[in-house]
């Protein structure tokens, strides 16, 4: 009989094994894809954006926020730089957020199962588990009816998030039997749906802006940054990090709405200057006939900024720089779904920490642990997701070890 059985060859499967056999347990990972670590190709655009310097609770969504700074604090940003630099994978940092210093995500992936297998893990690819029984004294997991048995089981088998990696919710199935308390899981990082998109016409469009999510019209979390507009509604990184938020407000039934400052780097009053001179100088620059949207042309993209002015000319477009600064500053459309886990980067919800020991064992199931996606903690855009599935991994793997 094993030790130590992991479910799932993602990022918290890898380190949990490995953690467990640095501390001399015999490790056996069971993973459904052909290879393990397929998910991590994926992250960063493929650059494995993996920590970041910036480490605090507001970067993560959870039912305890203060438990994930635990964990994350046995395993920090600073011992995961480490761990790599160790394995010949040395980081480079853009803004906080850490990155391997060739910006491939193989070179991550393959440094990890490499030495897992060093360490004597077993890795075994292709192996889909169906059912995870729990004996007096050992688990029974099974895969295509075959009973592998071991001690103890480490469940690392990620979310429902990017379902063309692997990850179809099979930690939820495994557990439904066992009376484990679980937030329903949604999507998180991933694009929102807008209701008759007003911004349509914009598609393809990427500017700089501030946005803040609207709950039954109470101000709720907020991001800058690079925002994509898109034919169903929008996307990028700012869209990504207030995602979450409004996909369970969307789910609770709650009215969302999205509030666009397309001017950022402006207050109202500067915005009302900046377009009297705009207004004032396309008048003297520029036919009559010219299109209107010309007196933005300098600041958005011809089809942004015909969001704004309409299809007038120039010459009968009626300039309002105090309204047209009220639009473009705090701009309202209606959120009404997200694309869905096949476009998700992460899953919210979750086991709840109330039912997770310190060591990340299940209260109510012994010698059963649980780590990275499958626990109700989903973080922000820059590393801090790799850094939840390293730290609780790390932190499974080795109490499971030594326990």
């Amino acid at each position: 009989m094993n030790d130590i059985i992991v479910i799932g060859g993602g990022a918290a499967g890898l380190m949990a094994a490995i953690a467990a056999a640095e501390k001399g347990a015999q490790v056996v990972l069971l993973e459904k894809n052909p290879e393990c670590g397929r998910k991590i190709l994926a992250t960063g655009n493929g650059r494995c954006n993996f920590t970041n310097s910036f480490m605090n609770k507001s970067c993560y969504h959870s039912n305890d926020p203060d438990r994930v700074m635990q964990v994350t604090d046995q395993f920090d940003n600073h011992r995961l730089i480490s761990f790599f630099d160790s394995l010949g994978i040395p980081a480079i940092a853009r803004d906080g957020w850490y990155y391997p210093r060739s910006l491939t995500a193989e070179a991550v992936q393959r440094a990890l199962t490499a030495h897992a297998k060093r360490l004597g893990v077993r890795l075994k690819g292709g192996k889909k588990v169906t059912d995870l029984v729990k004996q007096d004294d050992h688990f029974d997991v099974y895969v295509d009816g075959y009973d592998y048995q071991a001690a103890k089981v480490i469940l690392a088998v990620g979310g429902s998030a990017a379902p063309k990696t692997g990850s179809t919710g099979d930690g939820i199935t495994l557990l439904s039997g066992l009376g484990v308390e679980i937030k329903k899981p949604l999507p998180a990082l991933v694009p929102l749906v807008v209701r008759d998109n007003p911004l349509q016409r914009a598609a393809g469009v990427r500017c700089d802006v501030s946005l803040h999510i609207l709950v039954n019209g109470e101000l709720g979390q907020s991001s800058i940054g690079n925002l994509q507009i898109t034919e169903y509604g929008v996307s990028g990184i700012p869209v990504f990090q207030v995602s979450s938020a409004a996909v369970i407000a969307l789910d609770a039934g709650n009215k969302v709405e999205m509030r666009i400052d397309f001017l950022p780097g402006y207050d109202d009053d500067q915005a009302v200057e900046l377009l009297e001179r705009l207004i004032s100088q396309a008048k003297e620059n520029y036919s009559s006939d010219e299109p209107a949207s010309m007196i933005l042309s300098g600041v958005f993209p011809e089809k942004l900024a015909e969001i704004f002015t309409g299809k007038d000319t120039i010459g009968s477009y009626q300039a309002d720089a105090e309204g047209l600064a009220e639009q473009m500053k705090h701009y309202r459309i209606p959120i009404s779904g997200n694309k869905g886990f096949s476009h998700a980067q992460t899953t919210s919800g979750g086991v709840i920490f109330d039912e997770i020991k310190k060591d990340m064992s299940l209260k109510r199931v012994p010698g059963l642990y649980v780590c990275g996606e499958l626990v109700d903690v989903d973080g922000k855009c820059g590393g801090y997701n790799l850094q939840w599935a390293f730290s609780s991994g790390h932190l499974a793997g080795a109490s499971a070890a030594v326990s």
